[in-house]
């Protein structure tokens, strides 16, 4: 798998995961080879792509803690390799302002994981956020809003959220998106058969130098 061989050429590799179920396979794959300890966690550095606003680990359904229960508890990734968004920090700008030092700290991300909006966002990238964006505060839209409310047992997910922008995405060294079910088929064939676009933000990644997607037989069912 190419992540396997990206993450073992990276000596304390700046990682950059996604939330979500797209992704979930793939961090399952991740947790066997862990427990088969063919896979060294122990110089990982993480750093979170988005959160909702007025959220954070303590908050069930948020995407730190899918992330604690899915990825960094079961490979053991210690609190102090991992700086992520608090959403219910009173200052926002100063969560933004910290991102971007961590990564700066860091000489940028080694690896950024990425899964697919319904509208073609990624991170909390709405359609029409700019290119060069970094670290922001957004208004999510109703398509974005209806779809996270299947991480909450309210079935209501806040209408804002804070995020990497689409600058820190592409300035990653390697970008991997993620798409899986039938749900992402239309959004996936946009995605690869139009002209990039910030209305269809993912679509943009596919001028970054080290892109690669993978989807699984249902999200790819209408492509030719």
């Amino acid at each position: 798998m190419k992540l396997m061989s990206l993450l073992e050429t990276f000596s304390g590799p700046l990682i950059c995961p996604a939330a979500g179920n797209s992704p979930a396979g793939l961090y399952n794959y991740l947790v066997e080879r862990y427990k088969q300890k063919s896979l060294n966690t122990s110089s990982w550095n993480i750093v979170g792509l988005d959160e909702w606003v007025g959220m954070n680990g303590m908050d069930a359904g948020s995407c730190r803690h899918f992330l604690n229960e899915s990825l960094f508890g079961p490979l053991s990734i210690k609190e102090d390799a991992i700086s992520f968004f608090d959403g219910r920090a009173d200052d926002l700008e100063k969560e933004c302002v910290k991102a971007e030092s961590y990564i700066q700290q860091r000489r940028g991300i080694d690896v950024m994981i990425l899964g697919l909006g319904l509208n073609g966002h990624v991170g909390f990238n709405e359609p029409g956020t700019a290119a060069d964006s970094k670290a922001h505060v957004i208004d999510l839209t109703s398509s974005s809003i209806d779809a996270g409310k299947k991480y909450f047992e309210n079935r209501k997910a806040p209408p804002k959220g804070i995020t990497l922008g689409l600058a820190n995405i592409m300035d990653s060294r390697n970008v991997i998106l993620v798409v899986g079910g039938a749900s992402k088929a239309n959004i996936v064939k946009s995605l690869l058969e139009e002209d990039a676009s910030t209305q269809l933000p993912a679509s943009i990644l596919k001028s970054h130098p080290s892109f690669s997607i993978f989807l699984d037989k249902e999200a790819a069912g209408l492509l030719k």
